[in-house]
Order: C-alpha cells, then sequence, then structure tokens
C-alpha cells in the first residue's frame, strides 16, 4: 500500500489502535503495524494519525475491504 500524507477523505474507513492494546502481553509493536501497511499487497493508499491525541493510532484505509483485513489480523477495535 502506500502511505498517504495528506488528511484523508472523510470516506475513508478508520480503524483504531489503542496504547491500551499496544501495551498488553503478546501485542504487535507499533512498527509491525506499518511494516504490514507496507508490504500489503494493495494499490490502495492508507493514512496514520495520532488518536485522541496520546491515546493510540488512528489507520485510515481508502479501501475498506483492506480496513477489514487490518482488523481481523491486529483485532483492534
Amino acid at each position: 500500500m502506500i502511505q498517504f500524507t495528506a488528511w484523508p477523505p472523510p470516506d475513508w474507513t478508520e480503524c483504531v489502535v489503542t496504547w491500551d492494546y499496544l501495551l498488553q502481553k503478546e501485542t504487535p509493536h507499533p512498527n509491525e503495524l506499518y511494516e504490514w501497511c507496507d508490504s500489503y499487497a494493495s494499490d490502495s493508499r492508507y493514512h496514520v494519525h495520532g488518536w485522541q491525541k496520546t491515546q493510540g493510532f488512528a489507520f485510515r484505509f481508502e479501501d475498506a475491504r483492506v480496513a477489514t483485513v487490518f482488523k481481523l489480523t491486529w483485532t483492534c477495535q
């Protein structure tokens, strides 16, 4: 996928990954989430921004199908 650095359109699908989830035992390191996005076989785009400033990360995906796979892979909200 391609990382999108400008603010994404509002119709992109959001997946929130909280610090509470990331700090649990046997959860991914934040860099693994980025690596997954960069290596996922898709021509769509994604955007990452802080969620509620310090509560976690908001990953936004142009393709809702990719967002679904992300949610299932990382069991996030």
